[in-house]
């Protein structure tokens, strides 16, 4: 395991060579002459940092996101506006202070009173401008801290709503992508899109426009107030500026990649924790907690590492106006202070040019820490972009026929199918096979056969890559895939029950199922005794997966939410695998019920599951060898007259009988 340490060299050696590409750390390439050592040859610079989405993409998909929230947006800005005019307030009060109060001159604003009241109590006494003054300060500040309070609640309720949205969006899109884009994003990386990746996508909407346009509004009022008392001060201050933008440009273009890169490993951090704990028995079983709390701990300090390394980057920015300003400041002072001394400009003049002046630091550093948070924001959105720009796992065709459950019958016939999960590697080749209507269909052979494969093709899992799959004589592919899907009901080896109730799981199938029907389904499936010995009955929470449940309780559940569903086609896959010999027979005669009329296509591993199929096909090496009727193909003496023969000699051996009798008396 590579220590934290030599992993962030690693990361810092690949960022100086360009090889942080998309959302990875690529591997040198020996044919480009790029080097493992450190020292490369020429490295193309289109491959270097190359994002899926450019920077103006992503600024659109903004523009997307708030559609609908614009006068939202729109209120928020004028929130913005008025606190920025309320923060502009203080220096100029300073300087009437200073030029008219403090030398018992009238203030300006007495001229635009009307005669008498107001305006000749404010010419009787200097007290009273300092009053006037004062409460006009206390005005501005009550006003600029009721704006914050607005904006900050403004700007809270638009991202908990936006994120609410994206996730909504995010989630809705994920459930239709291919089995194959999922199982590469793994549980962990689908979690941290859905939940971390919205959060600090919604954050781009205060870094993106709310707070550059707070900034920029303060900043060009402060310019004009600048340029309209000394535009002469304003460009020697202005001088100073160009060694910021220097330093910006030069670290600022570095900063996504790195951002992007952190999100991925926050991805792969959540995906690995969650393997963990789905897998803590193994983890147990094989005492590897030391050794995977260490993975974990190097990898989040390998996370850790390059947070503080992008910061330091960050930061450089920062420096740049934490040197410069103080040194505009100075300028100000010096080149004012000769303006003061020579009748140029008033000391309220100078007082409040340094003031405002000083105060430009704010909405820049504003700015730059908004562009600089933008960067994360734009990697978390470069990522949930990727998926929300995968295509959807087979989209209907155009004129795709709607299928209402009634007109169908249930004949399924393959037509020379052909499938390979990739292109090199064919798992089923010339495929003919045809299941009438209410008939059973049962595949047997060795285990890679291709045997879930073929349920996977007839359930339109997959879409096969040659042929055709037919339902009562149209292609699959040409039928709505929601109506199609509709028809089946699956029991699979590897029960998959979620966290809830026992009712919830059952109901699963069906929506709007009744509290009878449930029951009912239950009682079909031998389940209802078990579930009325449990704590709360229907109601009892099962765990995660099913957590609290044996094998064969989960199983019957399965098979319960299978009756509840009532199909018209049925996938058993190993439906009585986790069933001892008791279990298996009862469960054996609820599925009898269940399949009757119904068209059934069931793996099975327990030959003597199977014997009442109206056909039984040998699959091998994703090839029929053998297909008939159970006595048939026990008469032709072939491959399924010694799997049947070999699992029958094992049935009998004593120990089993015994052992089975003991769980019958039981």
């Amino acid at each position: 395991m590579k220590p934290s340490r030599q992993r962030f060299q690693d990361f810092r050696r690949k960022v100086r060579q360009g090889l942080l590409q998309g959302d990875r750390l690529r591997e040198p390439d020996p044919r480009s002459g790029e080097s493992a050592g450190g020292a490369h040859h020429s490295v193309p610079s289109h491959d270097k940092h190359v994002f899926k989405f450019t920077k103006r993409r992503l600024l659109e998909e903004y523009r997307l996101m708030l559609r609908g929230y614009y006068g939202s947006v729109a209120t928020l800005i004028l929130v913005v506006v008025v606190s920025s005019l309320a923060a502009l307030v203080s220096p100029f009060i300073l300087k009437l202070l200073i030029d008219y109060v403090f030398h018992g001159k009238p203030l300006p604003v007495v001229w635009l009173l009307p005669h008498g009241g107001l305006r000749h109590w404010l010419t009787v006494s200097a007290v009273h401008g300092l009053a006037f003054l004062a409460l006009a300060l206390a005005a501005a500040e009550a006003i600029s801290v009721a704006a914050s309070w607005a904006r900050l609640l403004a700007i809270q309720r638009l991202n908990y709503r936006l994120a609410a949205t994206l996730r909504q969006r995010l989630h809705a899109h994920l459930a239709t992508l291919p089995l194959g884009q999922l199982a590469e994003y793994r549980t962990g990386g689908i979690i941290s899109r859905i939940m971390s990746d919205t959060d600090q996508v919604v954050g781009g909407v205060q870094n993106a426009i709310v707070n550059p346009t707070a900034a920029a509004f303060r900043i060009a009022c402060i310019l004009v107030i600048l340029i309209a008392t000394s535009w002469k001060l304003f460009l020697i201050a202005a001088a100073l500026i160009p060694p910021v933008i220097v330093i910006h440009l030069l670290v600022f273009r570095r900063l996504r990649p790195l951002w992007r890169n952190i999100q991925d490993d926050r991805s792969m951090l959540s995906a690995r924790v969650s393997d963990m704990f789905a897998g803590i028995r193994v983890v147990r079983g094989f005492r590897r907690e030391r050794s995977e709390g260490r993975e974990f701990g190097a990898r989040q300090l390998t996370m850790v590492r390059k947070q503080y390394y992008t910061s330091v980057l960050g930061r450089l920015l920062m420096t740049g106006w934490s040197i410069f300003v103080p040194m505009i400041g100075i300028a100000i002072v010096w080149f004012g202070g000769q303006m003061v001394l020579a009748k140029k400009l008033t000391v309220g003049d100078l007082v409040m040019f340094e003031t405002y002046a000083l105060m430009l630091l704010g909405p820049i550093t504003q700015m730059i820490d908004s562009m600089q948070n933008l960067q994360q924001n734009l990697g978390a959105l470069d990522r949930v972009c990727d998926v929300l720009g995968q295509p959807p796992d087979m989209p209907d065709r155009t004129g795709a026929v709607a299928l209402g459950p009634r007109k169908v019958r249930g004949d399924i016939e393959l037509r020379d199918i052909r499938f390979g999960y990739r292109p090199e590697q064919i798992v089923l080749d010339r495929l003919n096979l045809r299941v009438p209507a209410g008939s059973t269909l049962a595949v047997v052979g060795p285990s890679g056969g291709g045997k879930t494969t073929l349920v996977n093709l007839i359930a339109r899992f997959y879409d096969v890559s040659g042929g055709a799959i037919l339902l009562d004589g149209v292609d699959i592919r040409d039928i709505r895939l929601q109506d199609y899907r509709r028809l089946f009901a699956m029991v699979l080896q590897d029960v998959y029950l979620f966290d809830g109730t026992v009712r919830d799981n059952i109901a699963f199938g069906r929506r709007h199922a009744t509290a009878e029907g449930i029951q009912e389904a239950a009682k079909k499936a031998y389940a209802h005794e078990f579930i009325m010995a449990m704590e709360k009955g229907y109601d009892t929470p099962i765990g995660e997966r099913g957590a609290k449940l044996s094998g064969g309780e989960k199983q019957r559940i399965a098979i319960a939410r299978a009756i509840l569903a009532d199909p018209h086609i049925l996938v058993l896959d190993e439906a009585t695998s986790s069933l001892d010999t008791q279990s298996e027979r009862l469960i054996q005669r609820s599925l009898e019920e269940l399949m009757h009329n119904r068209t059934t296509i069931a793996i099975a591993h327990r030959l003597s599951t199977i014997m009442k199929a109206h056909l039984i096909v040998v699959l091998v090496d994703g090839r029929i060898q053998e297909r008939g009727t159970h006595e048939e193909l026990l008469s032709r003496r072939g491959m399924y007259h010694a799997m049947f023969t070999q699992q029958a000699q094992r049935r009998r051996a004593p120990a089993l009988d015994l052992m089975e009798w003991e769980k019958a008396v039981k």
